[in-house]
Order: structure tokens, then C-alpha cells, then sequence
């Protein structure tokens, strides 16, 4: 059996679509940049010298603008609950819905389908990022920072009834979500899925930890 893709979407650093991603690689142009000053206090946690403890040489990334833009009234989340979401479930909700358009597939059509959801993930930056104050877990925190509802709150917002799972295999997360997906399809186990895969940078100690173990490249560019 084949599986056919009938609907994307994707947002990345400079590139907020899959057609503007696909310029932007044919035109071998690089979107590496640095970590926002918004995101933490750079000066804290910079040091230009590899192993000094507590510190990262490099800030390099590809990051998003505008992480926290979301209308929550779009998929009934209330604005208190919203607050408390990790923005990588908001992100995925917003892209769901592109790729749903994408495909010209209603998504009243769905709930009548077996339709899963298949999310790489990794990261809890938001989670960390919360619990550094007492008092900010709210009613919504553990649903808003737990790795399995990053796919479950796809199925749940559109009403979904197949399988949903994150999967966490590290730097291979999208790709063992996109093979269960592609298994699930062609065992009949399911009609249609909804595969993704996300990571926001938007804590200082993943940086930290990598850079003490000198898997960071200072100009943020890969080399094999």
C-alpha cells in the first residue's frame, strides 16, 4: 500500500510556510541566528570560553518570532488556560489547522473517521521554565507541560478518535512518529493521521547542558 500526503504546513526559522521553506533552501540561504533577548538574560549564562560551569559558549539557533502569538477563542481554549500551554502545543494546534486547510478537509468530516496523531517530541523548556516560580503551576499547568498531551490536545480540540502518542526518540522523534504514522495507515488501523514533529527553544538549561558536554557548534552551523 502507499500513503499519500495530502495536507502541510510548517512554521521554521524564517519560513512560515513549506513553500517559503523550500525558496529559502533552493536560494542556499542560512536562518541561523541567536537566542532573543527576550527569551533569558544572555549575559548570564554566555562565557566565551568551552567548560567554564553554569555557562554555554554559543547561542547560536534557529528560532521563531512571535512564539507566544495564539488565538485561543479559534479552538475554545479559554485565555486563563491558554497561558499556562506549553507554546509548542499552541504552535501544533495553528499548524494542524493549516495543514487541514491545506488538504480542503472540513474538520467535521474527521469525526467520523479513526484519525490519529502522531507528534515528535522532545523538549520541556516551558515546563522548566514554570516551575523556577512556586506559584505560577495553575490549574492548567500539567496539561499544558506533559509531553503526551502535545499530541493529545490535537485530538482533543478536533475531536479525533484514533491513536494519539508524542514520541520521544530524541533527535529521531518526527521520523519514528512519521513511520508509525505510515504503519498504522497501510495495517488499516487507522484511515488518516496528523504527523508532526516540534522544539522550542525557550529555556537556557538545554543550552547548558549541551555545551558542557561540547556538542554545541559555536556558529550554530552542522558539520558531520
Amino acid at each position: 500500500m502507499t500513503v499519500e500526503v495530502i495536507g502541510r504546513s510548517c512554521a521554521a526559522p524564517g519560513a512560515r510556510s513549506p513553500e517559503a521553506l523550500f525558496e529559502m533552501m533552493r536560494a542556499g540561504i542560512c536562518a541561523v541566528t541567536h537566542i532573543p533577548s527576550d527569551r533569558w538574560d544572555r549575559a548570564r549564562f554566555w562565557h566565551p570560553e568551552m567548560g567554564v560551569s553554569g555557562k554555554y559558549y554559543t547561542d547560536a539557533a534557529g528560532v521563531l518570532e512571535d512564539i507566544h502569538a495564539f488565538d485561543p477563542g479559534l479552538f475554545g481554549i479559554s485565555r486563563r488556560e491558554a497561558t499556562f500551554m506549553d507554546p509548542q502545543q499552541r504552535l501544533l494546534l495553528e499548524l494542524t489547522w493549516r495543514a487541514l486547510e491545506d488538504a480542503n478537509l472540513p474538520v467535521a468530516s474527521l469525526q467520523d473517521e479513526r484519525v490519529a496523531v502522531y507528534v515528535g517530541a522532545s523538549s520541556l523548556d516551558h515546563a522548566n521554565l514554570s516551575v523556577e516560580d512556586p506559584a505560577a503551576p495553575g490549574p492548567y499547568f500539567m496539561t499544558g507541560n506533559t509531553l503526551s498531551i502535545v499530541s493529545n490536545r490535537i485530538s482533543h480540540v478536533f475531536g479525533l478518535k484514533g491513536p494519539s502518542l508524542t514520541v520521544d526518540t530524541a533527535c529521531s522523534s518526527s521520523l519514528v512518529a512519521l513511520d508509525h504514522a505510515v504503519r498504522a495507515i497501510n495495517s488499516g488501523l487507522v484511515d488518516t493521521a496528523i504527523v508532526g514533529g516540534v522544539n522550542m527553544l525557550v529555556h537556557p538549561l538545554p543550552f547548558v547542558g549541551f555545551a558542557q558536554a561540547r556538542m554545541l557548534s559555536p556558529d550554530g552551523l552542522c558539520k558531520a
